[in-house]
């Protein structure tokens, strides 16, 4: 990937900061108001740019994901204590429960509805002659 300047790299992190507006990250990385959508459009375009716009998030989920790691152990703690507590109503007992299989994967399969109703035609054209047999 080649290095790419400073106001495309502002550009990039704009962008993910903004929810993906190219117009307002292109305006915040200093790039003229009046040009800002088409210049946005453009930087987006790039093979540099979407490079470093999947590094840059991919770096961001991993840090984010470093930073929940801990809160997520003492989540999963208050909800197992929740569970085993005979004093909480067992309605309260059963969500938790009930969480802690969703988030280990054991969530129950969706069930899908359809109602399907249809109605199918279609016309048959016989050749001429077909089916007569002489008898008329």
């Amino acid at each position: 990937m080649a290095d790419l300047r400073p106001q495309m790299m502002i550009f990039v992190t704009e962008y993910l900061k903004n929810g993906n507006n190219a117009t307002q990250a292109a305006i915040a990385a200093g790039y003229s108001e009046k040009t800002a959508a088409s210049q946005g459009s453009r930087l987006l375009k790039s093979v540099e740019i979407q490079q470093y716009l999947n590094k840059t998030e991919q770096n961001l989920n991993k840090d984010l994901r470093m930073m929940f790691a801990e809160d997520a152990v003492k989540a999963y703690g208050v909800m197992l204590e929740i569970m085993n507590d005979p004093l909480t109503p067992p309605k309260d007992r059963l969500v938790a429960a009930r969480d802690l299989l969703d988030r280990a994967g054991y969530k129950p399969v969706d069930k899908v509805q359809a109602d399907m109703n249809a109605e199918i035609s279609f016309k048959v054209e016989l050749p001429k002659g077909f089916g007569d047999d002489g008898d008329d």
